[in-house]
């Protein structure tokens, strides 16, 4: 029985080969087990973090290298393989480094960008490099895998030419199904360009009201104002859609007639104009520039009016209630009327509920 082949290979030969395998996954627990116990724990006393990110995006490459040799040797160094076999191992463990190192490169530089680069960009003034970086990291990434796909392809003994030539002739069928993914990619290349907004930003959109979270290579995403959900909204359709960026305005501006007595004398209806113009400046939320002014007499009203700006981001219906609250006990104080009849109505757009 010890001496009988078996596939070409004796009993003995197949445990010898066996053995070099488990060999190889146990050599791969060790070196896991030593990493992370010692090589990790000295990287964490050192005062840069590129050792701790280094180690531990290379911990299960490394692994998985150890394991791919152990079992090529424990395939080939013992047995006695036909041509075709060998071939077969020799492409198969070629085609698995191709991807473990494509694995390695992609965690490295994603870890990189993520400890370093997205900080960095944070810090910065503009928001380009705040845009640019998803699409850097993912189109770095796609890179990697596309070249890693290829080199495998070749390893694997197939015809990159051939495939390069078949997915030519399907251009047309695959740029006809994957239109809107195209539309998409120009879509975020036009936001990029055109600035209409930045990550932060309160914009009005396709219907939505909301903070932009982030600026992809498909779709932006947006946290809605009121019911703080995430939409998301195609690039393609961001670009055609008319775009409100609300905090690029520089202040709202609130106009107010406030129609006095006729029997208010000169004096009260100066008090009155004061009173209006302190109650607006002294808001936390309104701009430094109040104008105040008395504008009309008719036989039932003394007109006087207000005008001031919100700043941008504060509460429109709040700065407002706050404003007219005070108004009305310093009129109260002073013993200034406002007519009964029916009030002049001044033009409202829209009055925000915030």
């Amino acid at each position: 029985m010890f001496t009988k082949d078996y596939y070409g290979n004796t009993l003995a030969q197949w445990a010898l080969a066996a053995l070099v395998i488990v060999g190889a996954l146990v050599i791969g627990k060790i070196l896991y087990w030593v990493i992370g116990r010692t090589i990790k724990r000295l990287a964490t006393k050192t005062k840069t973090r590129l050792d701790d990110i280094l180690i531990d995006m290379c911990e299960e490459p490394l692994v998985f290298a150890v394991v791919i040799v152990g079992i090529y040797y424990g395939l080939r160094w013992p047995l006695t393989l036909s041509e075709r076999t060998d071939e077969i191992i020799d492409k198969g463990v070629q085609t698995l480094i191709i991807v473990n190192l494509a694995w390695l490169v992609t965690r490295v530089f994603d870890s990189l960008v993520e400890e370093y680069l997205i900080p960095f960009a944070r810090k910065t003034e503009s928001d380009l490099d705040d845009q640019l970086v998803p699409v850097i990291r993912k189109g770095f990434k796609i890179a990697i895998w596309t070249m890693a796909l290829l080199m495998a392809m070749d390893s694997a003994g197939l015809n990159v030419k051939s495939v390069l030539a078949g997915l030519g002739i399907g251009g047309l069928a695959f740029a006809l199904a994957a239109q809107e993914t195209v539309g998409n990619f120009f879509g975020s290349i036009t936001i990029f360009i055109d600035k209409p907004f930045r990550v932060g930003d309160r914009v009005q959109v396709e219907g939505f009201d909301g903070v932009v979270t982030e600026i992809g290579l498909r779709s932006t995403r947006i946290r809605t104002r009121y019911e703080g959900r995430i939409v998301t909204i195609p690039n393609m359709k961001v670009a055609r859609a008319d775009i409100v960026n609300v905090d690029s305005e520089k202040g709202r501006q609130i106009f107010d007639v406030y129609r006095l007595t006729p029997d208010m004398n000169d004096e009260q209806v100066m008090l009155a104009m004061n009173i209006l113009k302190g109650s607006a400046e002294a808001d936390e939320d309104t701009k430094e520039k109040v104008v105040t002014g008395f504008f009309a007499i008719t036989e039932y009203s003394r007109d006087v009016m207000l005008l001031y700006w919100i700043k941008p981001g504060a509460s429109n219906l709040k700065t407002r209630t706050r404003i007219n609250l005070d108004i009305i006990r310093k009129f109260k104080e002073n013993n200034i009327q406002l007519v009964k009849a029916t009030p002049v109505h001044t033009k409202v757009d829209k009055v925000e509920l915030v």
